[in-house]
């Protein structure tokens, strides 16, 4: 009996890691594709500017639309449609590549506005599913391994795109995408959701026209967080913390290659640790029985993070050879990597098990727009930072700020939990 049980959510997380390793390995291949072809072409940095914030803008807009249908509607028929258009959106751009080429940069962004729209709904609706795919035991197990298969997918991705850059055309990139989209799509067609999802509780917001609902649905998933100080802390900190991982973004390639003078093969090396520190961590942690203690694992791993980036540049004070420089970053960004996600998937499965269903669309929606926004702003910050400041005071800074959040995560999360046990005790 207890191996029949385990058959469909064995099988349900064989699909979900199909799902997130397709779409991830395609969407990121096209991405390193579409970046380095608008560079090349426009030799612009406007031009990369406007690629680049076209994404963030649209989760912005889509936000409240995006939390308002997850919440209303079949995850599964959402996940399906949003595939559908990231496909039909991938054959239109290939056929408007080909014919109509001189106008190749505003076909580029209508692509990457169409996707980031399909993303959107897709990303939103995937992490909302997984408390009706899994049992709350297995959430951390299908979170850790999503994670491990994520980063092996974004680690390949740029190392296969850049060989197929050089054999084929952009619109050729399309249609590969649509390949792994279209493998993605099946995998979700046979999802089996094991749990059936109770309907939004309108719970007096109904009103008299769409736009009066979507707004009144959207106030809603406010003021949830605002009334649960636990989860709004959980999406702001988030938030921040994409803000000031700028500071490994753009202060660690600045740093390595500017000031020790890594060869690019040695630069690569280290980049590819990182990738390999999340894939080891989401295997480690997928064993781990973490339970009561997931929330302190979190943010006691931030802490550790956040000491690492701000003495990171140590280092460079002692004397050492290139190839050992290479050794030293290579384990530090193993470990970061690591840290990063043991810092970020308890706090997902912590929200999963615990974030009401009916509201888990709009909660993850607002979520994911917060990061997808400060990330590209704490780009833009820590650049004009690195760029006139001294590279170890900014380290300092950066590091300093993130240990500073998890100190006081760590008291919202004691506050909390002496709170739910006087209640309890009454």
């Amino acid at each position: 009996m207890k191996s029949m049980s385990m058959q469909p959510v064995n099988n349900n997380l064989t699909k979900t890691l199909i799902i997130k390793f397709f779409g991830t390995f395609g969407s990121e291949m096209l991405s390193f594709a579409i970046s380095l072809y608008i560079l090349r072409r426009t030799g612009s940095a406007l031009g990369m500017g406007v690629s680049l914030i076209t994404g963030p803008l649209i989760s912005v807009c889509l936000t409240p639309f995006v939390g308002y249908a997850v919440d209303s509607y079949s995850h599964k028929k959402i996940m399906v449609a949003s595939q559908l258009g990231t496909i039909i959106s991938l054959l239109l751009f290939a056929f408007c590549f080909t014919a109509f080429p001189q106008a190749y940069f505003l076909i580029l962004v209508v692509l990457i506005a169409l996707l980031a729209i399909t993303d959107g709904f897709l990303t939103t609706a995937v992490q909302a599913s997984l408390a009706q795919l899994f049992n709350k035991d297995d959430l951390q197990k299908a979170n850790s391994l999503n994670q491990s298969i994520s980063s092996l997918a974004e680690f390949l991705a740029p190392v296969l795109g850049a060989v197929v850059y050089t054999l084929v055309t952009l619109n050729v990139f399309a249609y590969l995408e649509v390949i792994f989209e279209t493998v993605a799509l099946i995998a979700i067609l046979v999802l089996k959701f094991t749990k059936i999802r109770r309907p939004i509780s309108n719970q007096g917001m109904q009103t008299e026209g769409t736009e009066n609902h979507l707004g009144s649905n959207f106030m809603a998933g406010l003021r949830f967080l605002w009334e649960n100080k636990l989860y709004l802390m959980f999406s702001g900190s988030s938030g921040v913390i994409n803000f000031f991982f700028a500071t490994i973004n753009v202060g660690l390639p600045f740093f390595l290659v500017d000031r020790l003078h890594l060869s690019n093969t040695q630069y690569g090396l280290t980049e590819s640790a990182f990738a390999g520190g999340m894939f080891l961590g989401g295997l480690v942690l997928s064993r781990l029985p973490l339970k009561n203690q997931s929330l302190k694992v979190a943010y006691f791993s931030l802490a550790v993070f956040s000491l690492i980036i701000a003495l990171i540049g140590l280092p460079s004070l002692l004397t050492l050879p290139k190839a050992a420089y290479a050794l030293v970053f290579i384990t530090i960004n193993l470990v970061l990597g690591l840290l990063l996600v043991f810092s970020n998937t308890p706090v997902e499965v912590y929200m999963q098990q615990h974030i009401p269903e009916e509201m888990q669309g709009r909660v993850f929606s607002m979520d994911e727009t917060l990061s997808s926004v400060l990330m590209p702003a704490g780009t833009i910050v820590f650049g004009i930072l690195f760029d006139r400041l001294d590279v170890f005071a900014v380290f300092i800074f950066g590091g300093f700020m993130m240990l500073l959040l998890s100190c006081w995560a760590f008291v919202v999360i004691n506050h909390h939990r002496e709170t739910a046990l006087i209640s309890e005790q009454k």
